[in-house]
Formats: structure tokens, C-alpha cells, sequence
């Protein structure tokens, strides 16, 4: 999905304030970068975060890790 510059900024301010817990965040960014580089579509990596910060689709997040975020290793922030 294209986003523009701003949204992707705001996506990333509204990402770090409203996941608080280390290892959460960690994975989400993993989720992201995993499925971006697989994608390698721009805006990919900001409309994962913003699908998982969701409260509804937080419950993905354990299968979307174990299929996207082993692509890059784990690493916390």
C-alpha cells in the first residue's frame, strides 16, 4: 500500500506510544520487516505495524512471527 511520508511518520509516532511492552514492540518491527523485505512494496513495513497494532489482530501477532519475523533475526530494541 502506498502511504505518504506522513502517514508512515504518523504510524511510527502512534506505534511507539501505544505499544509499551519491549518484547511486543520487537516482534511487531520483526513482523514488519520480514513481510516488507518479502513484499518489497513501499509502505509494506508501515501497514504491518499499523494491522498489528490493532487491538483486534493482536492475537496474530505469535503466527505472524513464527512465518515473518524469523526472516531477520530476533533482536530486541
Amino acid at each position: 500500500m502506498k502511504l505518504s511520508e506522513e502517514q508512515k511518520n504518523s504510524i511510527k509516532t502512534t506505534f511507539m506510544a501505544t505499544i509499551k511492552n519491549a518484547e511486543t514492540r520487537s516482534k511487531i518491527i520483526s513482523i514488519a520487516t520480514g513481510y516488507a523485505d518479502e513484499t518489497g512494496q513501499d509502505g509494506d513495513l508501515e501497514s504491518m505495524v499499523l494491522f498489528l497494532m490493532d487491538g483486534e489482530n493482536s492475537s496474530k501477532i505469535d503466527e505472524l512471527f513464527e512465518q515473518y519475523g524469523m526472516s531477520m533475526p530476533y533482536t530486541a530494541e
